[in-house]
């Protein structure tokens, strides 16, 4: 009797003791928070995936440093930007890195403070002698996304109707269409028209320089502020400890660019 009483205690102890190891694992699981950060693929030094496949770019260097100074571990997903956009609205993202702010994206999302500025450029090969303004692309093709400031600077100038924009799936893919031929021109933002034109050895000329430049910011889905306001708080720190300067020139790339 007396053995049979000491086995069950064992029994309940040993239960006792897995149970805990189960709870404190679940826990420590619980607290072990993720931040899930969506990037798109082929825009360097911005966003792109290096040999390796793995995550690269500025927003990506920023992405770690926020998550770090948040006390989370960090989870990129790459895709391609509208899909990442689309995740981020449906909830299957905490965040975007390296989101262009305007009007329409502020109905949708919320956004930190910006940390740099994106200026877009229209580029073409350096041997196109008869183009040389925004004129000359009548009635071609431009490899560029939609909805950008060159679009609204061709409604402006009357040649939204004249010049056809192909959205590509990357800046990378655009550029090997301007090199191919199989476009006149290419949009991009400047920063990373010069890095793609050095990785694929071409020379490349710029005929419309006149963006002001649009403010870059983290974005999250709208109503979400408590996360919004961790991410400006992280932010401010980078700025004032000199972080997010170093990893801009890491890149050899302005902040105002």
């Amino acid at each position: 009797m007396l053995f049979k009483n000491s086995f069950s205690h064992m029994v309940w102890l040993a239960i006792a003791a897995l149970t805990t190891i189960f709870l404190v694992a679940g826990v420590a699981t619980g607290e072990d928070e993720v931040l899930r950060c969506g990037l798109a693929t082929g825009y360097p030094p911005y966003q792109f995936k290096d040999e390796k496949g793995n995550p690269a770019g500025i927003d990506v260097e920023v992405a770690k440093l926020l998550a770090k100074q948040m006390g989370v571990r960090i989870q990129f997903v790459q895709d391609s930007w509208d899909n990442v956009v689309t995740s981020l609205r449906l909830g299957r993202l905490d965040c975007i890195c390296g989101m262009e702010i305007n009007p329409k994206r502020r109905i949708m999302f919320e956004f930190t403070p910006p940390y740099y500025s994106r200026r877009v450029v229209v580029l073409v090969l350096a041997r196109t002698k008869s183009v040389n303004s925004l004129e000359d692309l009548k009635w071609s093709v431009v490899a560029g996304d939609r909805h950008s400031y060159i679009e609204r600077l061709l409604e402006k100038r009357g040649l939204k109707n004249k010049i056809r924009i192909h959205q590509t799936k990357s800046k990378d893919v655009s550029m090997q269409l301007l090199e191919e031929g199989n476009v006149l021109a290419m949009i991009a933002p400047k920063a990373v028209a010069h890095y793609l034109a050095k990785k694929h050895d071409v020379h490349i000329k710029v005929i419309e320089d006149s963006d002001p430049g649009s403010p870059v910011a983290v974005a999250v889905e709208k109503g979400n502020t408590k996360l919004m306001i961790r991410l400006q708080d992280a932010l401010v720190k980078l700025e004032e400890n000199g972080r997010l300067d170093a990893v801009f020139s890491k890149w050899n790339v302005s902040q105002s660019r």
